[in-house]
Formats: structure tokens, sequence, C-alpha cells
């Protein structure tokens, strides 16, 4: 479990140190090219989910988000990182950015704060998936924040790791046990 608080501490500063830079050194309104035609970085607020779906929710998204984090947590605490480090680094990283996007969902809710933080802090323009969208979906693509990298590209990988790794994993393991014996 230490092994967990650590990498998901590490990765919560790394998000919320880039959204207060971002609030810092980018101007509303301003795109700053980071890499040519891979993403540039911008700053938006986005008061709903992914894609600004349910935006003005308020608290659900605060609730939603809490309950997630509880059950990552869970899974998280019942992790074996000597067996499964990378299933293990994965549950951390999708908690670190579940818990990234509540903690400023709670931020964006408090009356006070909200001038400070009024939304989930966005800066990542991805542009090639901007041109890929455009012509799926004639829009452009999401700009999103590091908890989201986390959240999605943890997802993703936990997925293929789920449907074509984890069975061969447990026969392997499930061998090397009858072995010892």
């Amino acid at each position: 479990m230490a092994i967990t608080l650590v990498i998901f501490g590490m990765l919560f500063i790394i998000d919320q140190l880039t959204k207060y830079l971002t609030q810092l050194y980018i101007a509303p309104n301003t795109t700053v090219g980071a890499i040519p035609h891979v993403f540039s970085l911008t700053i938006e607020y986005n008061d709903g989910a992914g894609f600004s779906m349910l935006s003005d929710a308020g608290w659900l998204l605060v609730i939603v988000s809490f309950i997630a984090t509880i059950v990552l947590a869970y899974f998280c605490s019942k992790n074996d990182w000597k067996k499964e480090k990378y299933k293990s680094f994965l549950l951390t990283m999708i908690m670190a950015g579940c818990v990234g996007n509540l903690f400023d969902r709670i931020v964006m809710n408090i009356d006070g704060l909200q001038k400070a933080r009024p939304g989930v802090v966005d800066m990542i323009d991805f542009i090639f998936l901007d041109f890929i969208w455009e012509k799926l979906f004639n829009s452009t693509f999401a700009i999103c924040n590091v908890a989201d990298v986390y959240l999605v590209v943890g997802l993703i990988l936990f997925a293929i790791d789920l449907i074509f790794f984890a069975d061969r994993r447990k026969k392997k393991y499930e061998a090397k046990s009858r072995e010892a014996v």
C-alpha cells in the first residue's frame, strides 16, 4: 500500500502542478505551441465531465467522482505489487486521475473558491487528434489535462491487459505454483 500512496501522491502533485502553472502562465484565449502538429497548450475551464458532458451538474459529478475514488481505493488496497506491478500501477494511475479532477470539482463548487478555479482546468490540446476527430465527427477533440491522460491511458492499458494478457499471466503463475509443489 505504501508504494501505491507514493506513486499516487507523485501523480496527483504533477497533475495539480500542471493545472496551477497553466493558470499562472497561460492567459485565457491564448494558445501556446508545445510540439508542432502534436499538441499545444491553452487554458479552458470545464464544469462538466469529459467533452463537457453534464455541464452545470455541480455536486453530482463530485459525488460520482468520490464514489469512483472509493471503489478504486478499495481495489488499490487489494493489489499485490510483488505479483502484479503493472495492474497495481495502472489502478494507481487511474485513481490519481480521478482524484485530480475530483479535487478541481470540489474547489469549483465551493463558494469563494470559484474564482480561483471555475472548473476543471484543461490545457492539453492534441492537434493530431483534432484532425482525426474532425474527419470522424466534424468537431474538434476535447482539450484535456494530465488527470484525464492518466484516466484514459490507464483505462485503455488496463483493458488491453485484461483482454489479452491477464489470462496468460494467471496460467503462468498457476504453472509455477504447481512446479513449486
